[in-house]
């Protein structure tokens, strides 16, 4: 009989254990809020060409420790205590040949603060950017140059035809205008190309881009505010061979001005064979969709590293 009275009694002194035990509950983590509406980007212009820029992302870090990274306009959780921190913003771009969405500018300078926060609050940021002060401008044309304007064709973008890398029967140029205003990015001008039936065929191959680096490390960029109403292919060729065209990028048409960004490492990294480039811009004209003419219009072009 003792043995069937002590499993009960086990019983009743494990639920008053349990009964006088309070459930454990972590405590309440509440977090500070950020919120950014834009990155300001600002320039020297003499030096560093124009200040136009599109900034879509940003990446937050918090007293050095990643916070994420968010999509403009954004209102975003910190973990930290009430008090002052530092806050580093990095500016993300759409590369045109990148893998992931958005990827943060090597070339932009990120924004960094200190600031008060207080749990549960949303504390506003206003960050602005600019160019390292390391960044080398290998090229820039605005189209704006005196004899641009008084030649009508850009200095820095020649209009090719030959060695099979155009099917037109004659060369088209670009040129420098100034009207319709809609036809002009910034300042008084940018570069058109008009292809047609009888010239249905651009290819304009910017000077060569000599010594950009090969070590693998040291990003290169292309960037160009840009118009399209068809198929617009960005791409390189070797310099004085005219070996490629290499890795180019197509972007679509698009009837408002937009910003573009090429890394162009990758591909000087696989072509060391080649250390000396030209840029290309290329168009065809879309006979498929019954264009009869096409129109390409760019402004701001920089190869910069």
């Amino acid at each position: 009989m003792l043995k069937l009275f002590r499993f009960p009694y086990f019983l009743f002194l494990l639920s008053a254990s349990i009964a006088s035990c309070t459930v454990f509950d972590p405590p309440t983590v509440i977090p500070a809020y950020g919120h950014i509406d834009s990155i300001h980007f600002t320039t020297y212009y003499d030096t560093q060409g124009t200040a136009s820029a599109t900034i879509p992302a940003a990446w937050v870090y918090l007293d050095d420790n990643p916070v994420g990274a968010f999509q403009i306009p954004c209102t975003f959780p910190m973990i930290g205590n009430n008090g002052v921190h530092n806050i580093k913003i990095y500016s993300g771009i759409s590369a045109a040949d990148a893998n992931s969405a958005y990827n943060i500018n090597p070339f932009y300078q990120f924004y960094s603060f200190n600031v008060t926060l207080q749990q549960g609050v949303i504390t506003k940021f206003h960050p602005t950017s600019t160019y390292y002060h390391w960044v080398v401008f290998k090229l820039m044309e605005d189209f704006e140059s005196p004899s641009e304007v008084s030649g009508g064709k850009p200095l820095h973008i020649i209009g090719f035809h030959g060695g099979g890398l155009a099917s037109a029967s004659t060369t088209t140029y670009m040129t420098v205008v100034n009207s319709p205003k809609s036809d002009v990015f910034q300042g008084g001008h940018s570069g058109r190309v008009v292809v047609t039936h009888n010239n249905h065929y651009f290819i304009g191959i910017t000077d060569p881009a000599d010594s950009l680096p090969h070590n693998g490390s040291t990003p290169v960029y292309l960037e160009a505010n840009y118009k399209c109403t068809t198929f617009l292919g960005v791409g390189m060729f070797e310099r004085d061979t005219l070996v490629g065209p290499i890795s180019p990028v197509v972007l679509s048409a698009t009837s408002t001005w937009k910003k573009m960004y090429v890394d162009l490492n990758t591909t000087i990294q696989a072509w060391q064979a080649y250390p000396n480039y030209r840029v290309y811009f290329s168009m065809q004209l879309d006979s498929v969709d019954g264009h009869t003419t096409d129109t390409l219009l760019l402004d701001n072009i920089k190869i910069i590293y």
